[in-house]
This record gives C-alpha cells, sequence and structure tokens, in this order.
C-alpha cells in the first residue's frame, strides 16, 4: 500500500553503546549516498567525464556503510540497525479480496471522457502484466464505467422505445400511411442535425445529450403533426392536394416560428446558468435546442413538399358521392371527445370570469406544492458501488487496528451481493482508521438487491463490531445527494466553526447526540475523538543550555528515532526510493523507549534525554482542522431511506438553534448542501428568466402585451401537474425535475400559440368577434393539441417508467413531465379561451375609451380654434 523504500531500523541499545548518536548516523547515511555530477577532464581535443560510484542502489549496499569507528574498529550500519527492502510507510496496509496488495487509483482529468480513458488504461494493463513476478496478479477494481455503459444502452432502448410510441400514436390519430411516414421523417432528420451541433461542439453521447435526445422527439414531430394536420383539414374539406398544402402551410407558418421561437427562448437562461444547475444543464439544452430548430426548418420546408406530393383525401370522403362508408371507431371516438369537450368549453365561455381566474388559483397552489414536496440535489443511483469508511480509537495500535480490519473486510467478503472489496489502512503512525472500495455484482452476476439494500445489510451486520466505527455510502456518478462524500465515510457533511477549541469540543459531542435521536438520520458522527495518547516531553532548557545542548538537536534526535525519517534517495533507471531511518518497532512499544534516546553535546559528549527533560503523559486530538481562520469540526452522516437533502437540512438548523449554543459557534454546511440551496434558489430565477425572455420574444411576435399574458396563462396548470406527480411519487425536486419544469414551460404554451393564432386570424380575415373566433379556434385546433400533447406523454413515458440502469436519474424528469401536460391539457383547453375572451373585451373598450378621448380632444381642439378665429 505504500512506497518501495529501504528501511533502516536502528538499535537504540547499540547506537548508545557505541556511542553514536541518532544525528551522527543520519549525516552518515546522507554523505554516503551522493547523485552530484563529478565534473569532466578535457585536454582541448576530447572530454571524458568523471564517474565515482558514489551512490549506492540497494539495502546491502547500505548495511556493509562504514558509519563510524569505535576503539579504532569500523563500525557498519549493519551493527547497529536492520537494514531491508521494505515501505516507505510502515504504517500503512491494504488489501483486494483479502490479500495484500497496492491499490492504486486512477482518476481522469476534468475534461476527459470517462469512458475512454478507462478503455485506454485497461488497454495498458497486457503489457504491464508481462513485468510482473509470478504469483503478482493487476486487477482493475472499483469501476464505474460498466454501470455508465449500461446506462447509456438503456437511454438508447428508451430513444427507441420513445421514437415507436410516437410513430403508433400518430398513426393512430391520422389512420393513413402517408401522413405518418411524413411526420415521422423529421424525427431522424432533426436528431441529425442535433448530432451535427454535437459533434461541432465537441459534446458526447452521454446520458443529458441521450436525454435531451429522446425528450426531442415529442418535440421534433409536434411541428411536423400541425402542419400536416392542418394540411389534411383543408384536403377533406374538399381542396386539391396542392392548394391545400399551399394554403395549410400559409395559415400553419406563423405558428410554427411563434412555437419554435418561444421555445428556444426558454432555453437561453439555461444556456447562461451558473452553478451545478448550469454545468447540468447547458450540453442538454444546447442539443435539445438543435433538435428543435432543425424539426422547424423540416416542418415548414420538407414536410409541405412532401404532403403535396404524397397525400391524398380521406377514403371515406371519397365515398361520399356513394353510400357512405361507416366511420371508424377512432374516428367515432374522437368525435365523441369533440362534443364533450364542445360542452364543456361552451359553459366556460359563460362563465369567462370564473375560469379566467383559474390561473391565479394555481399560482397559490403551486407555491404550496414547493412546500410540501420533498427537495434534493440529485437523484440517487444504483451505481453497484460503495465507499466506507471504518474508524478505531485514537489509543489503538497499528497492529491491533490492522486486525480489526482484516477481520470486517472477511464480513463484507462474505456478503452475496459483494464481488470484490479492497481495503486500506492508515496514513500515518496515528492512523487508525481504513477505507473500503466495495464492488458489488452485477445483475448478470446475480446480484439481487440494489446498491442501497446491500448498504443496509453490510451497516447492519458492521454494527456486530463495536470496536469498529464503519459507514458506508453509495458512490454517485454525480456530485449528487453525497456523490462527493466526506472523508468520515457518510454522505453528507456539515460543520460548526469557532473561535475556542474547548467550546467546540463541548457543544459538537451534543448536538451529534441529539442528531442520533432523529430516525430520519443515520450514522451520525463526527471526525473529533476523545483524544489520542499523548507522551509530552518537557524540556529544562536552562539545563539543556548548561549541557550544551541545542533544542534542535533534541528534536532530530527524537524524529531520527520515531518519525521514519527519509534521510536519503535512492535513484534507479525508472523510479526513485527513499531511504527510511526508525527505530526497532520492539523497541518504540512503551514510552520507556524514550530513556535510550542519547543526544550529543557541544563538547562531543553523549547526554541521556533524561537529564534535561521530563515525560507528562496526556490526552489530545489528532488532529485540530482550521478553516477561513476559524477552528472546525465536522460532523457527518447518511440520510434514512426516503428522507431528502432538504427534510435532513431542516433538521439540522432546528436542532442546532434549539439547544442554544453560544453566538461565536456557527454552523456551516458542506458542499454538497450549499450546491443543493444554490439549486433552491436557483431555480425560481431560472423560471422567472425563462418566463419572461418567452413573453418578450412573444410580445415581438404578437406586436401586443395582452396575447403573451393569455398564452403564458398556461404556466401554472403546468407547474401544479408537475409538483403534484412529484409529490404523489414521493420524488424529489431535484435538478433533474428543474429540468422538467423549465420544458413545460416550452411545451404547454404550445396549446395556447395555436389557439390564439387561429382566432387572432379569424378576427382580422373573417370579422369575427372574439368569443365566435377562440370557440372556433379551439374546436378546430383540438385534434392537433390532443395529438401533440399525446406525442410529448408518450415520448416522456419510457423515461418515467424506466426500470434499467441509471433510470433513477432520468425518472424525475419522465414524471414531472408527464403530471405537468395532464394537468395543464385537462385545464388550458378551458382557462385559455376565457382568457382570450376577456383579454379581448378589456382590450376592446380600453380601444373604445381611447377613441373617446381622442374624439373628445380633438373636438376640443376645434372649439378652441374656433374661437380663436372669431
Amino acid at each position: 500500500a505504500a512506497t518501495p523504500a529501504i528501511r533502516v531500523d536502528v538499535n537504540l541499545r547499540a547506537l548508545n553503546a557505541m556511542g553514536i548518536s541518532p544525528d551522527q548516523l543520519r549525516n552518515a547515511l546522507t554523505a554516503a549516498n551522493v547523485t552530484a555530477p563529478q565534473g569532466f577532464l578535457s585536454n582541448g581535443k576530447t572530454r571524458m567525464a568523471v564517474d565515482a560510484t558514489t551512490a549506492l542502489h540497494d539495502a546491502d549496499d547500505f548495511a556493509s556503510l562504514v558509519i563510524a569507528s569505535h576503539n579504532g574498529t569500523p563500525v557498519r550500519l549493519s551493527d547497529v540497525a536492520h537494514v531491508y527492502a521494505g515501505t516507505e510507510d510502515a504504517y500503512q496496509a491494504a488489501w483486494f479480496r483479502g490479500k495484500p496488495a497496492v491499490l492504486m487509483y486512477v482518476y481522469k482529468k476534468s475534461d476527459a471522457n470517462v469512458i475512454a480513458t478507462v478503455d485506454r488504461v485497461k488497454a495498458q494493463l497486457p503489457p504491464l502484466r508481462s513485468f510482473l513476478q509470478p504469483g503478482t496478479e493487476l486487477t482493475p477494481f472499483f469501476d464505474g464505467t460498466p454501470t455508465i455503459r449500461a446506462s447509456l444502452r438503456e437511454v438508447q432502448a428508451t430513444l427507441l422505445i420513445s421514437l415507436a410510441m410516437v410513430i403508433l400514436t400518430m398513426a393512430l390519430f391520422l389512420r393513413r400511411l402517408a401522413p405518418t411516414l411524413i411526420a415521422a421523417v423529421a424525427v431522424p432528420l432533426s436528431l441529425a442535425g442535433a448530432f451535427v451541433v454535437m459533434y461541432i461542439l465537441n459534446y458526447t453521447l452521454n446520458n443529458l445529450t441521450l436525454l435531451a435526445l429522446v425528450i426531442a422527439i415529442g418535440f421534433v414531430v409536434d411541428d411536423a403533426i400541425v402542419v400536416i394536420e392542418n394540411i389534411i383539414r383543408h384536403i377533406d374539406d374538399g381542396m386539391s392536394r396542392m392548394q391545400a398544402t399551399l394554403a395549410g402551410a400559409r395559415e400553419i407558418g406563423f405558428t410554427i416560428i411563434s412555437i419554435t421561437a418561444s421555445l428556444i427562448a426558454v432555453f437561453i437562461p439555461l444556456l447562461f446558468a451558473g452553478g451545478i444547475t448550469g454545468m447540468f444543464m447547458h450540453e442538454f439544452a444546447v442539443t435539445l435546442v438543435a433538435a428543435i430548430v432543425v424539426s422547424a426548418a423540416v416542418s415548414l420546408t420538407l414536410t409541405p413538399a412532401l404532403c403535396g406530393r404524397f397525400l391524398g383525401a380521406h377514403r371515406v370522403r371519397e365515398a361520399r358521392d356513394r353510400q357512405p362508408a361507416k366511420p371508424h371507431a377512432l374516428d367515432r371516438f374522437h368525435a365523441g371527445m369533440l362534443r364533450v369537450y364542445s360542452r364543456a368549453l361552451n359553459f366556460s365561455l359563460r362563465h369567462a370570469l370564473l375560469f379566467a381566474l383559474t390561473p391565479l388559483a394555481l399560482i397559490v397552489a403551486t407555491l404550496y406544492l414547493f412546500t410540501v414536496v420533498k427537495t434534493g440535489l440529485f437523484p440517487q443511483q444504483d451505481t453497484g458501488l460503495i465507499w466506507g469508511r471504518a474508524n478505531s480509537s485514537a489509543t489503538v495500535s497499528f497492529d491491533e487496528s490492522r486486525q480489526r480490519l482484516q477481520r470486517l473486510t472477511a464480513m463484507l467478503l462474505a456478503d452475496p451481493d459483494v464481488a470484490s472489496v479492497g481495503a486500506r489502512l492508515g496514513s500515518s503512525r496515528q492512523g487508525t482508521s481504513g477505507s473500503f472500495n466495495i464492488d458489488l455484482k452485477t445483475r448478470a452476476e446475480g446480484r439481487k438487491d440494489n446498491t442501497f439494500a446491500v448498504l443496509a445489510r453490510l451497516s447492519a451486520k458492521a454494527a456486530k463490531y463495536p470496536d469498529l466505527n464503519l459507514r458506508l455510502r453509495p458512490v454517485q456518478d454525480l456530485p449528487s445527494a453525497g456523490g462527493g462524500g466526506t472523508s468520515q465515510g457518510a454522505q453528507y457533511q456539515i460543520s460548526l466553526q469557532g473561535n475556542d477549541l474547548a467550546s467546540l469540543q463541548l457543544w459538537l459531542p451534543r448536538l451529534v447526540a441529539e442528531l442520533k435521536k432523529n430516525r430520519m438520520l443515520r450514522d451520525v458522527g463526527s471526525d473529533v475523538d476523545e483524544g489520542g495518547l499523548r507522551q509530552n516531553i518537557v524540556i529544562d532548557r536552562d539545563k539543556a543550555a548548561r549541557l550544551g545542548i541545542s533544542v534542535g538537536a533534541v528534536d532530530g534526535a527524537l524524529y531520527d528515532a520515531f518519525g521514519q525519517r527519509r534521510v536519503s534517495t535512492i535513484y534507479s533507471d525508472i523510479n526513485q526510493y527513499q531511504v527510511v531511518v526508525n527505530a526497532l518497532p520492539a523497541q518504540t512499544a512503551t514510552p520507556d523507549a524514550l530513556n535510550r534516546i542519547y543526544v550529543r553535546s557541544n563538547s562531543g559528549k553523549m547526554i541521556p534525554i533524561t537529564a534535561f527533560t521530563r515525560q507528562e503523559p496526556s490526552l489530545a486530538p489528532s488532529e485540530i482542522t482550521h478553516e477561513n481562520q476559524y477552528t472546525t469540526m465536522d460532523l457527518s452522516f447518511n440520510l434514512a431511506p426516503g428522507v431528502s437533502m432538504g427534510q435532513a437540512l431542516q433538521i439540522i438548523q432546528s436542532t442546532a438553534s434549539n439547544m442554544r449554543m453560544p453566538g461565536d459557534i456557527k454552523l456551516n454546511v458542506g458542499a454538497d448542501f450549499r450546491r443543493f440551496q444554490q439549486s433552491q434558489s436557483g431555480m425560481l430565477w431560472l423560471v422567472l428568466a425563462a418566463v419572461v425572455t418567452v413573453y418578450i420574444v412573444l410580445g415581438m411576435l404578437y406586436e401586443s402585451l395582452i396575447h403573451p399574458v393569455t398564452i403564458l396563462s398556461t404556466l401554472p396548470a403546468a407547474g401544479v401537474g408537475a409538483l403534484l406527480a412529484l409529490w404523489l411519487t414521493n420524488t424529489e425536486l431535484s435538478v433533474v425535475a428543474q429540468i422538467a419544469l423549465v420544458l413545460l414551460i416550452g411545451i404547454v404554451k404550445k396549446n395556447a400559440i395555436m389557439m390564439i393564432d387561429f382566432a387572432l386570424v379569424a378576427q382580422r380575415e373573417h370579422g369575427k368577434n372574439p368569443l365566435e373566433a377562440v370557440r372556433e379556434a379551439c374546436l378546430v385546433r383540438f385534434r392537433p393539441i390532443m395529438m401533440t400533447t399525446m406525442v410529448a406523454i408518450l415520448a416522456a413515458l419510457p423515461i418515467a417508467i424506466g426500470l434499467g440502469e441509471g433510470s433513477e436519474l432520468r425518472r424525475p424528469l419522465g414524471i414531472a413531465l408527464i403530471g405537468g401536460l395532464l394537468i395543464s391539457q385537462s385545464l388550458t383547453l378551458l382557462s385559455t379561451p376565457a382568457l382570450y375572451v376577456i383579454f379581448s373585451c378589456l382590450a376592446a373598450r380600453r380601444k373604445a375609451w381611447s377613441a373617446r378621448r381622442r374624439e373628445r380632444r380633438a373636438v376640443r381642439r376645434r372649439l378652441t380654434e374656433a374661437q380663436v378665429n372669431g
């Protein structure tokens, strides 16, 4: 587990008997191993390097080294020390599957692709194995890429399933092969355009970009559906194929532009969002926008062209001169839905004011749901990897800690769902804590339980080992709910900061005790130990000065004996190794070992350290942490199943507040909680920015301040639906669910745009009043609205149901989308026309009032002119 080195374990008794001080031995080792260049010989014509054998290379070279003389006899290093090839740090150990091992961790660069990096690393393993000695194995472990690969395969399968469901939906609504295929053409072309943009921007096919493509399927066919349905309507009304294509495309062109422009506007704030939300959403937004732009171009050009070439009249229409054909069951179903909707629409228009107030009630409901829905950063993923830390008391020796850790490792390996365990112990002489890298078997290898169930089972088994405190956490691909984890092994961390160490040592254990009482938190613990054993050596400086001994000499002697001092470096062809000096382990077992330390005085005499020091045993913390100049003590914990980050943060803050800690002690949340707070506070501004951007774009397109408000009135219903779906399914409002909220802003307003565009044309070109115009618009656009909504729902359905690898990350997006679409579809088909009528009446009254005001001004102006002229 540590770097190879030459170990020099000094026999303090032999060293003292020879009259050799620790610093004399150290200086001899340093002076005997020299690697500096010696220079050159030159006679004017040639030059020759001078190379003396001043470097030592192995343990035998050092063992035979003469370090001093005693009574005229040379003293070799082997006479006073045990010299051997060992490890640089004697207080580290590691095991893999219960066998001694060296654990090497490989980390990718921040801009590197993880799968490509792992593939390249694994490609180098066969050549490396050829250099290993027989019996030595080189085994990859703790590799998260199998889960990532499986997740990518699942998203690809979801993409195909969504595509199939979308095409099937169009076929059921259109019931003709030609329009179904024409609409389906938009999908591969739009995805191809997105791939081109991804290639130019050097994006990779990852969970985010693939998820964007899955969602894009529901978007990109919408434009084509609207165009095709409008053309079919004209064909069925008796127009020729070419006339219907030209008229239908002309009528719907502005609608497509409005839908696309406003949809792109939704994602503009995402492109500039900062923090974890911006990092997560950027590639998603760019990929989706690319697909949407290509889809709009296809719908305005290729789709009408294909319609003009291949669409024909419906067979029922063609047969109207003969005996009428019996309507298809789907036609009867659609006609029945239209009749029901027509009656509901008439009712809403008769009570327009009541339905116009619906968005206000929905805004209140949305705000309430925000307070009851669980909140988090990212969903927990079943990666099949678990990381943990086991701590012993600071007073336990390294050897005892090693035995305890080996017993715990054996217990972990005995679990039927565990494939391998890499364990590592210690990083210093005080290192009594060990870490675990636990690989679970894959589903194909027979693993039955998910990562979280295995973790709970292992934690329960570890509770039977009272001499070790084991904390486990699932490893996450994202900096999610504890994705980074803590040094104590738990997922989440908070800290207490203050100026007084004693005060922190008093209050942190109290806070830990209070939090342990709450069943919503698990594995609550802190980094504060009761204090490691410490042997303080108090120097009598006056006496040391009289004896001619400096404090630096005392420090050097103690470090040489007990500190694993690196005194020299050995250079090989491919590496370098340290020479480490320490006293024999048998002579450093008790405080009595300090009595064997001698220090050379200025006069050359060897003085025992006991002649000018005294020893005082005590207890003291192993380490004291500072952050921003404050003394800091950390508290870590895991969450019980079903508990969100928002709930945990509220519990901790209320518990700390109720304890009434001193004012100089401050509660500071960890990195994951800071990201969580930033994502929650940023979500409001993100949604607000998206709404404002869409309003500005719609205002420019419609040259109106009122119609954009009517269109945006669909948003509260979508918000209620999304949050209600999350609440009913016990799903957290995470960054992934926030993406769904932003997407809904772009999706649900399509319905309003299609209705309002038609109504405005009916008023402008056919002279209808607002009530007649919007009623006709709702009935005519009912079919495409139903089609586009069903397509979007079915595109998101595989994401919401997802059961494969990585589905935990995607599921909140699908749930929120479906919930928002269902509620919005149910309510806005009635509230939007009511609002249109109310706003149109208000606009007409305002226009009439403005006209009367202008007329009165004109009359007053004429009277004034008449009086002046008279």
